[in-house]
């Protein structure tokens, strides 16, 4: 796995989805895998009744799961995002023109 997709699994709440399985997790939860991968990447969050339903399927399998674990997932996903995001390119010395193109 990708170093920058395995770091989206270390959390509490997504190592219990991996241990789960994604297809298995999805068809308890009536949702799409892809819903289940969009929560992984932090791109969306479950809605609060399904974040309930997780915390009793972790509960039933013996693992502590908060609310907490389930949206703080998402929340470090995307402060991690931030830090690791495509760096922008620097911005053109004061007075440089592109040839024919537009001032700025």
């Amino acid at each position: 796995m990708h170093r920058r997709v395995r770091r989206y699994w270390r959390s509490k709440f997504a190592q219990f989805v991996q241990g789960y399985g994604v297809e298995c997790l999805a068809k308890r939860l009536d949702v799409r895998p892809s819903a289940i991968y969009h929560w992984i990447r932090g791109a969306t969050t479950p809605r609060p009744v399904t974040a309930d339903i997780i915390r009793n399927l972790a509960r039933e399998r013996g693992c502590r799961l908060s609310m907490d674990d389930i949206y703080g997932h998402s929340r470090a996903v995307r402060a991690d995002n931030i830090k690791l995001g495509p760096r922008l390119p620097p911005r053109p010395a004061e007075g440089a023109r592109s040839e024919g193109g537009l001032s700025h």
